[in-house]
């Protein structure tokens, strides 16, 4: 070969090379099907779409991203401690990549951001706070940095929005550590940039595969931290979703929209009809949320599902209250002795912690050895299942008698005061609660906190400014009790709508 020839051949070879290592930022038909998949819970899908996708374009630097969200679904869809711990190390090892490689494009810092997100998390999960303090942090600089850059970049909101309606959760008196770090935001921001998203998702088609999980994302947080919530614009979000049987995420959304809206009847239909054939990781919470929804029924083949969820789930959240759920169907039914052995498995079984509110109060039950009033017990469950009539039924024109210790006596006016309020009954509802929450803040039962918070939001209601803070605060000085967690979160959440 001639000198020349060599010498362009040389520098052909270079031009290719360069172009090759050079980082793309492409979502391709295969990168979007894989995270589609991923979506779905189908891992193993997703996966090989993702290996065909890098040996056509090993240049392209989404699949590591995607790579990043198959790991963190996967740990909490099982709460899976291996692949928790495996996160901090791939996401480093994940960041280190995507910042070697130079060219300007906004999904760097987006996709940089969104790892640093999944680290915080998974670091939080292991007590490690100030290590997933400081990750949020440099999400946030990252995210406000593309926002900056590029303001039209819709799926930056995502982690902007999320982290905007976090700290808008953090009461006033608290506000300095989300100063220190340098963040700020508020509820409202933050469901607004959401929803901006998800508008974006149906009007550009690049966006399309984030609209299923800003759905998901928006139906949570508007339904935890919103109070007016506009059941019907949830609602018309999920009539252009297709096959939602196949989409695990999108079910439990629905769900939890339904629950909240008092349509129990609509999640037993939803999920007792959703595919069994499962092609991706199944989601066992399901079982657990279809038992529940038959329980608020009466219907004791809820303790199938129950008893499904328990084999079946290698998890511990939610176990505990699973096993209190068995035993109050076996009460419900008369089996007194059916009732003592499933409640003491909420203590003696091995798997379970006491990760949430449900799964304390459940132990708590077990250890107190304090059995429910089977009355009172039926009209809660009905409540909750949204049939507030039948739960009436179930005390009115009973004697005080039938509630002879101070936490039945509690539960009683209570759960009275509950139901009036759904029934728009407000007048009758507030004296219950205030007669509620006097006679029971000294006892460590949460019927006076949540008295307290209902208070609060009557009154936030009527436009008492006043009067609501003053009750949100009440409901906040009242410590150690059962549903202490979600009960401060909804004051805290009044709170900061009343800029207090």
């Amino acid at each position: 070969m001639k000198p020349i020839q060599c010498l362009l051949l040389t520098v052909f070879l270079l031009i290719v090379s360069t172009a090759r290592l050079k980082a793309d930022y492409v979502w391709t038909s295969l990168c979007r099907q894989a995270y589609e998949a991923a979506i779905a819970l189908d891992f193993d899908k997703a996966h090989r779409l993702l290996s065909a996708e890098k040996a056509e374009r090993p240049e392209n630097l989404i699949p590591v991203y995607i790579e990043s969200q198959i790991d963190f679904l996967k740990s909490f869809i099982d709460e899976d401690k291996k692949v928790l711990e495996g996160i901090k190390i791939r996401n480093e090892q994940r960041i280190s990549i995507i910042r070697s490689h130079k060219g300007k494009s906004p999904y760097q810092r987006l996709c940089i951001a969104e790892m640093y997100l999944q680290l915080a998390i998974a670091r939080a999960r292991a007590e490690e706070f100030f290590g997933a303090a400081y990750d949020v942090r440099k999400a946030y600089k990252l995210l406000e940095e593309n926002q900056k850059d590029y303001p039209e970049f819709k799926p930056n909101l995502r982690g902007i929005g999320l982290i905007h309606a976090a700290v808008g959760t953090i009461p006033k008196n608290y506000q300095w550590v989300a100063g220190m770090l340098g963040l700020s935001g508020s509820i409202k921001q933050g469901l607004n940039e959401l929803k901006l998203l998800l508008y974006a998702t149906t009007r550009q088609t690049e966006y399309a595969y984030l609209k299923d999980e800003t759905i998901v994302m928006l139906t949570f947080l508007e339904l935890n931290l919103g109070k007016d919530k506009d059941n019907e614009s949830i609602r018309k979000r999920f009539y252009p979703v297709k096959n939602i049987q196949e989409k695990p995420l999108l079910l439990f959304a629905k769900s939890v929209f339904h629950f909240a809206a008092a349509e129990n009847d609509s999640v037993i239909k939803l999920l007792s009809s959703r595919s069994k054939d499962i092609n991706g990781q199944a989601l066992h919470y399901l079982n657990f949320m279809e038992a529940n929804a038959r329980l608020y029924n009466m219907d004791f083949s809820a303790e199938l599902l129950y008893l499904k969820y328990l084999q079946n789930y290698r998890g511990n959240t939610y176990v505990k209250s699973a096993w209190q759920k068995v035993a109050w169907i076996h009460l419900l039914k008369g089996d007194d002795e059916g009732y003592r052995q499933n409640i003491a498995r909420c203590v003696s079984a091995k798997k379970g912690e006491d990760l949430t509110d449900e799964d304390k109060a459940a132990i708590r039950e077990a250890e107190n050895k304090e059995t429910p009033n089977v009355i009172l017990l039926r009209a809660r469950l009905l409540f909750d299942g949204g049939y507030y009539q039948r739960s009436l039924n179930e005390l009115a024109g009973r004697s005080l008698t039938l509630f002879p210790t101070v936490k039945a006596q509690l539960e009683y006016t209570y759960r009275l005061a509950r139901i009036f309020d759904k029934m728009e009954k407000k007048d009758k509802a507030l004296q219950l609660y205030e007669n509620t929450h006097k006679n029971g803040a000294s006892h460590p039962y949460y019927f006076a906190a949540s008295s307290a918070l209902y208070i609060g939001q009557l009154y936030e209601d009527q436009g008492n400014k006043v009067k609501a803070t003053e009750w949100y605060k009440k409901t906040l000085e009242m410590r150690d009790h059962e549903y202490q967690n979600s009960i401060d979160q909804k004051a805290k959440a009044g709170l900061n709508r009343l800029g207090d």
